[in-house]
């Protein structure tokens, strides 16, 4: 990976190491208050005085995606605007001008596909080559910047959200194929957000194309694949099977919190006296496993279990997790 070329340092003062991640590159830039573009495989990050001003990803739709696909903009007037104002970097400040977008939707727009391309930039786990290209400035012009850092938590908090959802990433490049309708789980069928996505879901695209093709977030498209092959609705790739997640707990604080839909469960992850929970043997009765008995065939689905299913127990609730807090605040002050 390489970056801005180095400052110069003073006499006595070492050198700083180079990046070795995506993240790692943005902080240098940042530290440096670089302006420029940083390419890599899946996308570029524009940094001005080292604040993140626009991303672009192949794995997400960009403003132009959005606009054009919803009839905001006819393509062909996009595509004048761009050819016209886009090298001297004005055509946000255009939009505006002619009424085409309001300042409010310009922004929310800009940061939604911001946010969206820049988790596919940095949270990109294979690597590759970097380069940075110096004093580049991006086409729309300075709509908003972005903290280097919170960027850097944003992206973090996503990846853990898909791993929460269903730990599979190769489902995230795979072509979505919904699985054969006799062979469908026999559960309430998605939402209607979802249900799109199996219709337009041909085996051919992939979750980067049915945003582009739907004019949808590219973060949202693939934690909706994750949460229909967690359903059981999609065929998930055969290469590779999902890695167990270790629930997330709360710095300080034992892990573990309550599953509302299992009865007689605890805060601390035990069973209340006298309740045993459904697929774990009561004390003192020996292990069909350990006792070398075939064990029991799942009875809902034949497929991995998400991690929510996998540790009913130990995923954290948000309205448990309220009502800790409202205990401990009330027993701190009684």
């Amino acid at each position: 990976m390489t970056a801005a070329p180095p400052l110069a340092q003073p006499v006595g003062r070492a050198e700083p190491a180079a990046p070795r991640t995506p993240g790692e590159a943005v902080a240098l830039l940042a530290a440096r208050r670089a302006t420029g573009a940083l390419h890599g495989p899946l996308g570029v990050l524009h940094l001005v005085d080292g604040q993140v001003a626009a991303a672009e990803s192949s794995r997400a739709p960009g403003l132009a995606d959005l606009l054009t696909g919803c009839g905001r903009i006819a393509p062909e007037a996009w595509a004048e605007l761009l050819h016209r104002h886009g090298p001297q970097g004005r055509l946000a400040e255009v939009l505006v001008e002619r009424q085409l977008l309001t300042r409010g939707e310009l922004e929310l727009g800009h940061l939604g596909t911001l946010f969206d391309a820049a988790y596919f930039v940095l949270a990109d786990p294979a690597g590759g080559t970097w380069r940075f290209e110096s004093d580049a400035r991006h086409w729309l012009g300075t709509v908003a910047l972005v903290d280097p850092a919170r960027l850097g938590r944003e992206v973090e908090r996503r990846r853990r959200l898909l791993d929460g959802i269903w730990p599979w990433p190769q489902l995230d490049t795979a072509p979505v194929r919904p699985v054969e309708h006799s062979r469908r789980p026999s559960h309430r069928p998605p939402g209607r957000r979802r249900r799109e996505l199996l219709d337009h879901a041909d085996g051919r695209r992939t979750p980067a194309d049915l945003a582009r093709l739907l004019g949808r977030s590219g973060f949202g498209v693939t934690a909706d694949v994750r949460r229909l092959a967690a359903a059981g609705l999609l065929d998930a790739p055969r290469h590779a099977a999902p890695t167990a997640i270790p629930p997330a707990t709360a710095p300080g604080r034992p892990g573990g919190g309550l599953h509302r839909r299992v009865p007689g469960a605890t805060l601390r992850s035990t069973p209340a006296p006298g309740f045993s929970v459904p697929g774990t043997p009561a004390p003192g009765t020996p292990d069909p496993a350990a006792a070398g008995a075939a064990p029991t065939a799942p009875t809902r689905s034949d497929r991995p279990p998400t991690t929510a299913a996998a540790h009913p127990l130990t995923v954290p609730d948000p309205d448990i997790a309220l009502l800790t807090r409202v205990r401990d605040l009330l027993e701190a002050r009684l």
